[in-house]
């Protein structure tokens, strides 16, 4: 059974890039996974080189792993970004060349998923709720919005690599649903999906799963971890408050193609767990093919009735 997990980067490693990452590969692999979603540099305005991403390919192979999704970035992540935040990429800013150049950090995201042979790579959009109860502002914002995958839409069709945007927790739920109904409705599945992260949905609507209920024939990646509806603390399944037995009947009445990402760091930026790195990827890939045994049960059993 294919199990897949997030590789996170530890900067305070001096060499996390290459050993610090390999070390963590091997652990990975060795506590039974398939499959990563490749993290660093999400959000960060870095730019791989060619040499980089044929790097990352070898030490996916010397593992043995396969990538599963790569965490996209547009621009501006101060949270996980190495040193201090840059934000000059953005490709929904109202600056042409900005935005320009945001589109050209995708599709160095793209060409890096199409070397690692992954099918999607997420997406953040920011929402700003100020500026979108301003008809004149939202409607600039959608014309934006609409213009940036339209110029996508020959990257995804050339590399083979579809986008996933993710529900984020900057606005109010409602101004989520208006979004991605906005995008589904005007660009094509070919080169947007969804990728439903529901650590994210719990804290914008405790015990609810509306996004995926609306738009899970959209479903093409997924961040799954847990929390306690307060903070977005990245726990494994069973160590906070979400519904995991709802959330995985939901995905599975969705054409959702496993495995499911896990997006569970074993501790990152001040936080995580008190484990050692091997035992906590053990523990995690007990509790993740559990889930996965039970999405292709559920699955089974709605095909026998």
């Amino acid at each position: 059974m294919d199990t897949c997990i997030t590789v996170w980067h530890q900067p305070t490693h001096e060499r996390w890039f290459d050993e610090g990452i390999r070390a963590s590969l091997r652990l990975i692999a060795d506590a039974g996974f398939s499959h990563i979603n490749w993290n660093p540099d999400a959000g960060y305005s870095y730019v791989y080189a060619a040499s980089e991403m044929d790097h990352i390919a070898a030490m996916l192979e010397q593992a043995g792993l396969k990538t599963w999704s790569i965490h996209g970035s547009h621009g501006k992540n101060g949270v996980s970004e190495v040193g201090l935040a840059e934000t000059r990429k953005d490709f929904l800013s109202p600056h042409e060349w900005q935005r320009q150049a945001g589109l050209d950090l995708i599709r160095n995201r793209l060409e890096l998923a199409r070397r690692l042979g992954s099918p999607h790579v997420v997406m953040h959009v920011d929402l700003d709720e100020v500026e979108l109860r301003d008809p004149e502002r939202r409607a600039a914002f959608y014309d934006r919005l609409d213009r940036s995958f339209r110029e996508l839409a020959e990257d995804t069709a050339r590399t083979g690599v579809r986008i996933a945007v993710e529900n984020l927790t900057s606005a109010p739920i409602d101004r989520s649903v208006e979004m991605f109904g906005h995008l589904f409705t005007n660009h094509d599945p070919s080169v947007v999906g969804l990728c439903y992260d529901c650590g994210h949905a719990e804290l914008a609507e405790p015990g609810k799963f509306r996004l995926l209920e609306l738009y899970g024939d959209r479903l093409i990646s997924t961040h799954l971890h847990d929390n306690r509806s307060v903070r977005d603390e990245h726990m494994l399944p069973g160590d906070g408050v979400i519904d995991f037995d709802a959330l995985i009947g939901h995905i599975a009445a969705t054409a959702y193609e496993p495995p499911l990402n896990f997006e569970t760091p074993y501790r990152t930026y001040g936080s995580g767990y008190s484990l050692g790195e091997a035992a906590f990827y053990a523990r995690a890939h007990q509790v993740i093919s559990s889930l996965e045994g039970q999405l292709a049960a559920m699955r089974a059993a709605a095909v026998a009735a």
